[in-house]
């Protein structure tokens, strides 16, 4: 019988491998307006809400930072992205389907997904409070990405922020500490 924890894993999980199979088409950015893009990093790429997915069939996903496990953690939805928030609120997007990162991925079938989840406890509390921390996504090509709910500043990881961090090698990936097993 399963453990509580793997049968949320696998729930968690299951609308995202709905992405097994499929090519990403195009890929839209959203962050605050700060009059210019500032998502594109050397390393990585840093976003304030999140990512939207545009597949060939024309179907839509997307990964957001939100709170269904805890206060910060990686949300996935099929759909518009804007019913979580409105371009009116001083969100930007940004099309981010040319950026170098993206070209050798557009087009190319998802053929892998797995999350990673973490914990939290209170102090002098044996209770572990478990979430989705990042989500890979693999490739035909055998490229990857990873998306977590995490920002960078000054080489420094700052974990469960309102922001998510999207990684596009493994090398980068294990020098910030992101796609490790923590549970499970």
């Amino acid at each position: 019988m399963k453990k509580p924890l793997e049968i949320e894993i696998i729930n968690y999980e299951k609308p995202i491998k709905e992405l097994i199979g499929m090519t990403i088409s195009d890929v839209n950015y959203y962050e605050i307006d700060y009059g210019e893009p500032t998502w594109n990093e050397t390393e990585f790429h840093s976003l304030d809400y999140g990512i939207e997915l545009i597949m060939s069939d024309k179907t839509t996903y997307y990964f957001i930072w939100g709170n269904e496990f805890t206060q910060y953690d990686v949300k996935f939805r099929k759909g518009n992205i804007l019913t979580e928030f409105s371009t009116e609120n001083g969100t930007k997007k940004y099309n981010a389907k040319d950026n170098q990162n993206w070209t050798e991925l557009i087009g190319k079938k998802i053929s892998g997904i797995e999350s990673f989840w973490s914990y939290w406890s209170l102090i002098n509390d044996e209770k572990r409070n478990y979430y989705p921390q990042d989500v890979r996504i693999e490739f035909e090509n055998g490229k990857e990405i990873w998306i977590s709910a995490l920002e960078i500043r000054e080489n420094r990881i700052i974990g469960m922020q309102d922001h998510l961090t999207i990684i596009f090698d493994k090398q980068t990936a294990e020098k910030y500490k992101i796609g490790i097993k923590n549970v499970g």
